[in-house]
C-alpha cells in the first residue's frame, strides 16, 4: 500500500523503513482527530493548515514562456483559469495569531485544467499548487517530519526532540515568520516535482511587493485582519516561477530530491517567470471560506500526469492528506448530517 513508485533516474530514493513510517503517520492522523475533534463534539479541521485567513476568488493566467523543458502540464500553452486562493497558517489546532506563527501557506486550485490527471482517483479538473512562506522546509524527509507530528500533540519531550531533529529548518522559519500582510509574502513551493523530464521547484512573488514594515498587530486573528484590509482596498497579484535543477554534479548535495530542507540556490538556478496569479478587489466573505476553504481538499496529487510529486515527503502527503480529507468528512458529516 506504501511502496510507491520510485524514480530513481531523476534522484529519487526509498528512506529506510518509509512503508513502516507511512503506517505510523496514519495512527498518529486518526488519533489527533479523535482527541481534538469525534470526541470534543466540534466541526473537525485540517490536522495541519487547520487555520485559514481568508479564501478567495482568482485567476492564473499561464504566460507564453518559450521554454521547451517547461512545456509540459498546465504550462503546455498560454491559457487563463479560474482559482481558489487559501491562505492558512502551518501549523496544527488553530490558535492565536502570533509572531512565533511555525510558516504561512498559500494553496491555490487552479480550476478547469481538463488534461489527463495523474491518479485515477482524483475526480476534480484541478491543478493544485501549496507553498510556504520559506526556501525548504523544516524537515529533511520523512524520519525528521515525524518528529513534527509526534510534537503536535505531544509532551515537552517531543518537542525538544523535533527541535533538534529540525534544526536547520527551524531557521529557515525563523528567517521566514510573517511579520507582514500574507498577500504582500513571498512563497516558495519548497517540494520538488518532475515536470515533463525535468526536477522542478515553484515559488511566487507579489507583482508590486511593498516595503515590509513589521509591527504590532493586536488580537487573535490579526492575519486575517491584514489579508480583509489588503483585499477590499485593492488586488493582490502574483508573478509564478518555475526554477529547474541543474544537473552539474552538485545536484545531489546543493538541488537534493530527497532532502526538502535544502533550499535550491536561485542565483545558480535563476526562476523562470511562466505564469500569473490575480486576486481581484473582493470582499473576504466568511461564508465562502466555510464553504469552500473548509471543505476543499489541496493536495500536490491534485495533479496532470506530467507534473509528478517528488520526495518521500510528497509521498507522505499522498497518504496524510488523503487521511486528513476522510477523517474531517467523516466526523462533520455525524455532527451535521444531511
Amino acid at each position: 500500500m506504501y511502496d510507491f513508485e520510485i524514480d530513481t533516474a531523476i534522484g529519487e530514493y526509498r528512506i529506510p523503513g518509509e512503508a513502516e513510517i507511512l503506517r505510523d503517520y496514519v495512527s498518529m492522523f486518526n488519533r489527533h482527530f479523535a482527541k481534538h475533534y469525534a470526541t470534543q463534539g466540534v466541526l473537525a479541521r485540517r490536522a495541519i493548515h487547520a487555520k485559514s485567513h481568508g479564501c478567495l476568488n482568482a485567476s492564473f493566467e499561464v504566460l507564453d514562456h518559450r521554454d521547451s523543458d517547461l512545456k509540459y502540464g498546465i504550462f503546455r500553452e498560454p491559457a487563463i483559469y479560474r482559482a481558489v486562493v487559501r491562505l492558512s497558517n502551518g501549523d496544527g489546532p488553530p490558535g492565536a495569531d502570533t509572531a512565533k506563527i511555525p510558516s504561512l501557506g498559500f494553496a491555490i486550485k487552479v480550476l478547469g485544467v481538463s488534461a489527463e490527471k495523474l491518479l485515477p482517483s482524483q475526480q476534480e479538473d484541478t491543478q493544485d499548487f501549496l507553498f510556504l512562506n520559506q526556501p525548504a522546509y523544516i524537515a529533511a524527509d520523512v524520519r525528521d517530519y515525524k518528529s513534527l507530528m509526534q510534537a503536535i500533540d505531544g509532551g515537552p519531550w517531543y518537542k525538544a526532540l523535533a527541535l533538534v531533529k529540525n534544526l536547520k529548518g527551524i531557521l529557515y522559519r525563523l528567517k521566514a515568520l510573517p511579520k507582514d500582510d500574507p498577500l504582500n509574502t513571498h512563497f516558495w513551493g519548497v517540494a520538488p516535482f518532475r515536470l515533463g523530464n525535468t526536477a522542478v521547484k515553484y515559488l511566487i512573488r507579489p507583482s508590486k511587493a511593498e516595503p515590509v514594515s513589521p509591527q504590532h498587530h493586536p488580537g487573535a486573528d490579526y492575519l486575517k485582519t491584514l489579508v480583509k484590509t489588503h483585499i477590499e482596498k485593492g488586488d493582490a497579484d502574483f508573478e509564478f516561477f518555475v526554477q529547474k535543477r541543474l544537473l552539474d554534479g552538485r545536484e545531489k548535495t546543493d538541488m537534493p530530491i530527497e532532502d526538502f530542507s535544502v533550499a535550491w540556490d536561485e542565483t545558480r538556478s535563476v526562476p523562470l517567470h511562466v505564469g500569473r496569479l490575480r486576486i481581484a478587489t473582493q470582499k473576504l466573505d466568511d461564508a465562502f471560506d466555510q464553504e469552500h476553504g473548509e471543505h476543499l481538499t489541496f493536495s500536490p496529487w491534485n495533479t496532470t500526469s506530467d507534473l509528478r510529486p517528488l520526495g518521500s515527503l510528497n509521498r507522505a502527503r499522498r497518504v496524510i492528506y488523503g487521511v486528513s480529507s476522510r477523517k474531517r468528512q467523516e466526523i462533520n458529516r455525524a455532527h451535521c448530517p444531511v
